[in-house]
């Protein structure tokens, strides 16, 4: 009986904060505490599961740098300020700031944590209420709730842990003390790791750059031709370059390990980016199946995913993998609500139903070439699992271990030669990512097309005056160029993602652009002064404001038609993670006296095979399924509409009698959503934790 192979990519990121030797963001410092150390801590425990650790050199370069004193970040700074000194400004600062984590997880489990959140829901009462020693505990609480199941393990962090309040200064200095010391074990613990062949180390472009976009901006249009690129065009293909071959020679002098593969940053490739990886010497990569299928087209058949490919470019040949995203994605966005043996049990059975549909569509010889990638990012999902997601993963590591028809293995070992020649080889691509094959997330939105455009002009200055400079300041210069390549300045911009630290994003963006002027000795322009990104508010849940009786015409009848309605933001929750088939943007609710309105706001219409699935908590236990042409509703106790009224055209909208299930004294609805879409085998839920409570 032959085994599928399972090859599981956990990708380690953090873009590079650096501003003036302060990080803006703690981002690299929490996460490496709570989930860069942690997760593979837990290899250990199963030496049988081989797996793949991505790690970007940006993200690598700063956990040095917080280790040797270099820098700090805005976190720290806050915290090491003594209560008595805080200042109103240090305040709001501390009280924005330090409940930025989940609260289902890292913040409700730790009742003085719960009790200090609670109280600074109004923050102008809490800065002249909260003593001393609430400012204290809230210190060395926000940094005490990111240390993982591991580091948790340590005995002070337990005795912290176990006294919950009434910190002192000498307690928080000694937190901050033991995140750097879980900081300085990461390295030795992955080289370890990679010694004893449990893993394998790959890496990212240094700047987790957008490398088909570097190569040229121009290379968006074979996805979208239809979209607007930027009035100028960036096009420095030997940046992409110098990207690559700087994370490899990167990780062989800091960690003597030359990286054989690469994950490039959002799974982009093109058919110039895998010749400069060939280039490098790389010999195996990975994308998303979105890729294969749009470079296949019509001819595409969903088992090739399945199957690693060689590409012959004239310079030579790599292997791709192609990342399932459903299975993927299964572990990013929905195990997290489940019971952690049912999930564990749920992502072996979907392995197990793709061995048993590759030997009935191919044969069972086919397994001797098969492996499904597994690709996700390895930091922000867990904080959504209890327990940082370790009861999920011992269960999925165990069942991994002893299954007799998975056998996971390592991308080296997934791309070997022997495993090649099962299909033909790929001689192009279609230039895409990993979120719906293109590259609108970085390139759609009016604002990324001002940003691409200033980058452009910053990087033909370079190459106007490069004559003027020594190799010393073109070398700062370059840093600069290759930091304002990464994809993450690019990923805040728009309306796709909004989170509380977003404009943090535009204003380092513009400070390396402007950097860039100083060094070359040129006047800064002023629009690199301006704010490219507008201000985005960040709610979930707005009540309504007073009484809305809309026509259910599935469109905007009047402007003021759902002006005081209620809403659920779906994007405020698109943050550091996207998941493919995101399909929801707003749902509006309201009611009148005698009706419930509902209308959802759609990234685009519903397909034949799109379903949106509304399941009623409370105050009664009903479901409402919607389809493009259906609706649905199902109940185990009898539903009576006495009112009924549905549209789906520009938007999706309806109505129900609100006495149907809403008594008069009832105030809080509380609802889950479920879509289902024709790009997305699972299902995509909102909220991703917990029931909307939207209030009436």
């Amino acid at each position: 009986m032959k085994p599928l192979k399972v090859a599981i990519l956990w990708h380690y990121h953090q873009p590079y904060y650096d501003k003036d030797g302060e990080l803006i963001l703690p981002w690299v410092r929490l996460h490496s505490v709570k989930d860069y150390w942690d997760l593979p801590e837990l290899f250990h425990e199963y030496p049988d599961v081989k797996q793949t650790v991505n790690l970007v050199p940006s993200l690598s370069m700063q956990i040095d740098d917080y280790i040797n004193g270099k820098t700090f970040d805005k976190i720290q700074r806050l915290t090491n300020i003594n209560p008595s000194e805080l200042t109103e400004s240090n305040k709001r600062e501390i009280l924005r700031l330090f409940f930025l984590c989940n609260e289902e997880n890292m913040i409700f489990p730790y009742p003085r944590y719960r009790e200090l959140y609670e109280q600074a829901q109004n923050k102008d009462e809490a800065i002249n209420k909260f003593t001393g020693q609430d400012w204290f505990d809230l210190q060395v609480w926000y940094n005490l709730t990111w240390f993982g199941y591991f580091s948790k393990e340590r005995k002070p962090i337990k005795r912290l842990l176990k006294k919950g309040r009434g910190f002192s200064e000498i307690e928080k200095k000694l937190v901050m003390e033991m995140q750097i010391d879980v900081l300085k074990q990461i390295n030795s613990q992955m080289k370890m790791l990679h010694s004893l062949e449990q893993i394998e180390l790959s890496c990212t472009p240094l700047y987790h750059p957008i490398l088909p976009l570097l190569c040229d901006t121009h290379s968006a249009k074979q996805a979208m031709p239809e979209i607007n690129l930027p009035e100028n065009n960036f096009a420095f293909p030997e940046d992409a370059k110098a990207q690559i071959n700087g994370a490899i020679n990167y990780y062989e002098s800091q960690l003597g390990i030359k990286p054989k593969g690469m994950w490039p940053s959002e799974g982009s490739i093109s058919d110039e980016v895998l010749r400069l990886m060939i280039g490098g010497g790389l010999e195996w990569t990975a994308s998303d199946e979105g890729v294969l299928a749009a470079s296949n087209a019509e001819n595409y058949d969903y088992t090739e995913k399945y199957f690693p490919r060689k590409y012959i470019a004239d310079n030579g040949e790599i292997a791709i993998l192609f990342r399932d995203h459903t299975l993927s994605d299964a572990i990013g966005f929905l195990y997290s609500r489940w019971n952690p043996h049912d999930a564990a049990r749920d992502f072996i059975g979907r392995l197990e139903g793709i061995r048993n549909d590759l030997i009935n569509k191919r044969g069972e010889d086919c397994l001797k070439y098969a492996v499904v990638p597994i690709i996700l990012d390895g930091e922000n999902c867990w904080e959504f699992y209890q327990y940082n997601g370790l009861p999920f993963l011992k269960a999925l590591f165990e069942q991994l271990s002893n299954s007799e028809t998975i056998e996971t293995v390592t991308c080296s070992t997934a791309t070997a030669n022997e495993n090649l020649d099962y299909l033909p080889p790929i001689k192009a691509v279609r230039a895409g990512s990993w979120i719906n094959a293109d590259f609108n997330i970085w390139m759609g939105h009016e604002e990324h097309r001002k940003a691409w455009s200033m980058l452009a002009k910053a990087r033909q200055k370079v190459e106007e005056k490069q004559s003027e400079h020594d190799v010393q300041k073109l070398n700062e210069v370059m840093k600069e160029i290759y930091i304002a390549e990464g994809s993450d300045w690019f990923w805040w911009y728009g309306d796709t993602h909004i989170a509380e630290n977003k404009s943090d994003f535009d204003v380092l963006f513009r400070w390396h652009i402007g950097n860039i002027y100083k060094l070359l000795g040129e006047e800064i322009p002023k629009d690199v002064e301006v704010p490219i990104g507008k201000e985005y508010e960040v709610v979930k849940v707005v009540k309504q404001e007073g009484p809305v009786t809309p026509s259910i015409d599935g469109k905007i009848s009047a402007e003021d038609e759902w002006i005081k309605a209620g809403y659920y933001d779906a994007q405020s929750s698109m943050t550091a993670m996207h998941q493919v088939g995101e399909l929801l943007q707003k749902l509006w609710y309201a009611n009148d006296n005698n009706n419930i309105y509902l209308r959802f706001d759609l990234v685009k219409a519903l397909d034949e095979d799109d379903s949106i699935e509304v399941q009623f908590l409370n105050p009664k236990n009903f479901q409402l399924i919607i389809r493009k042409n259906i609706f649905e509703i199902k109940s185990d106790d009898a539903i009576k509409l006495n009112q009924f009224s549905y549209s789906n055209y520009e938007i999706v909208e309806l109505s129900f009698s609100k006495s149907t299930f809403i008594s008069d004294n009832t105030s809080e609805i509380k609802l889950e959503l479920t879509i289902q879409t024709k790009t997305k085998e699972g299902d995509i839920c909102y909220p991703r934790q917990g029931s909307l409570e939207l209030l009436m």
